[in-house]
């Protein structure tokens, strides 16, 4: 058998090419497409959990919106965002002119690279750090929203 990056000449058990370092065998990342050893919870490259890290959180689904008079006084819009959270992903809703269209950001669980949370005097702000895609931004938040937003995305972490 030979490596697939350096073409050196290696036994069949072979885990990993002797020559260049690289794995030859194991389960592929769902994200980056690197191989891992078959026992790995977590890609070494791109820190995707392998198995159903949604399950594993224990995230019930739920829906918070952000407060009308903060969205009103700091993005001048009358119609404030919706964020709903599933098993799967967390998807924002940004409504349009009178509603005329939405534009939905769903952002996947694995995606989650980290997280930004800021606590003001009256509301909250959430900035969501993914990996392949820009940060989401959630702001004007309630203070109870927001908390439940935080340890939401806390259980991500552990």
């Amino acid at each position: 058998m030979n490596c697939q990056f350096c073409q050196s000449e290696l036994p069949d058990a072979a885990q990993v090419c002797a020559a260049c370092g690289e794995r030859i065998a194991g389960k592929q990342c769902e994200d980056c497409k690197s191989l891992c050893p078959e026992d790995a919870k977590k890609c070494r490259w791109c820190g995707f959990r392998f198995g159903d890290s949604a399950r594993r959180i224990g995230i019930e689904e739920f829906e918070i919106s952000a407060r009308l008079l903060p969205t009103f006084l700091m993005r001048f819009r009358l119609l404030p965002e919706r964020i709903r959270f599933n098993e799967e992903k967390l998807v924002v809703s940004t409504p349009g002119l009178f509603h005329l269209w939405v534009n939905e950001a769903e952002v996947p669980w694995n995606k989650v690279a980290g997280f930004d949370y800021r606590s003001g005097i009256f509301w909250d702000a959430v900035e969501i750090e993914t990996r392949g895609q820009k940060p989401t931004i959630i702001r004007c938040l309630a203070k109870a929203d927001g908390e439940k937003f935080r340890a939401t995305l806390r259980r991500l972490e552990e």
